[in-house]
C-alpha cells in the first residue's frame, strides 16, 4: 500500500465506527476526515485498516494515532494502533525522517497521553509531543515493521465523514414568512 494509514487492533466494529466518526467531528474544519475509509481485516474481528481520502498532514496524522489510542468517552479502551507515514509527505525534514516510511505509535509506557512515538527504517526511536518537541530515545522500545498491505485482504466497511452542522437561524420559527 502506498498511502499514509493507520492499522487498529483490538478494537470491536462498532467501537472503530463511532470513535471515528468522533474523530472527523472533532478535525472537520482541517479537510482531513472528509472521507476516512475504514476495512475490516478478513478472517478478523477486531484487527481494521484506517485510510484517508484526503492524506492529513504530519502533524495531523499524529494527532489521529494519539486520538485512536485515546478517545475521548471509552474508558478501559486498549487498542494497539501502529500509523505508517511516508517521510516524502512530511514538510519540514526532521531527523527521524529516514527511509521511505516511519511508524508511529502511543508507547504502551505512555503517561502524557499528549505525544506519539516515532520509529523509523533504522530503528530510530523518538518521541514527539504535541508541543513540537522531538526527543531522540537511547533505547529501541518498537523496531520499525513496514509489511505489504494488500487491499484485497481487507473488506471495506464504510466511509465516515464529518457530521453535517447546520447555521442557528437569528429569527424566531414564527417570523419566517
Amino acid at each position: 500500500m502506498e498511502q499514509n494509514h493507520i492499522i487498529i487492533d483490538n478494537v470491536s466494529n462498532q467501537n472503530i465506527e463511532d470513535i471515528l466518526m468522533n474523530l472527523a467531528n472533532l478535525y472537520s474544519d482541517t479537510g482531513y476526515t472528509n472521507g476516512i475509509q475504514l476495512y475490516r481485516k478478513q478472517n478478523s474481528t477486531s484487527s481494521f485498516l484506517v485510510c484517508f481520502t484526503n492524506s492529513p498532514d504530519f502533524e495531523r496524522f499524529n494527532y489521529f494515532v494519539n486520538y485512536l489510542r485515546y478517545p475521548e468517552g471509552f474508558d478501559n479502551f486498549n487498542p494497539i494502533v501502529r500509523g505508517y507515514y511516508q517521510t516524502i509527505d512530511i514538510k519540514n525534514k526532521k531527523d527521524f525522517s529516514k527511509g521511505d516510511w516511519i511508524m508511529v505509535y502511543v508507547s504502551r509506557n505512555d503517561k502524557e497521553f499528549d505525544n506519539v512515538n516515532i520509529v523509523n527504517s533504522e530503528n530510530e526511536n523518538y518521541i514527539y509531543d504535541f508541543g513540537g518537541k522531538i526527543t531522540k530515545l537511547n533505547t529501541i522500545e518498537e523496531q520499525f515493521q513496514l509489511s505489504q498491505l494488500d487491499l484485497t485482504n481487507y473488506n471495506h466497511i464504510i466511509d465516515v465523514f464529518p457530521a453535517k452542522t447546520f447555521e442557528k437561524s437569528t429569527k424566531p420559527w414564527w417570523k419566517f414568512w
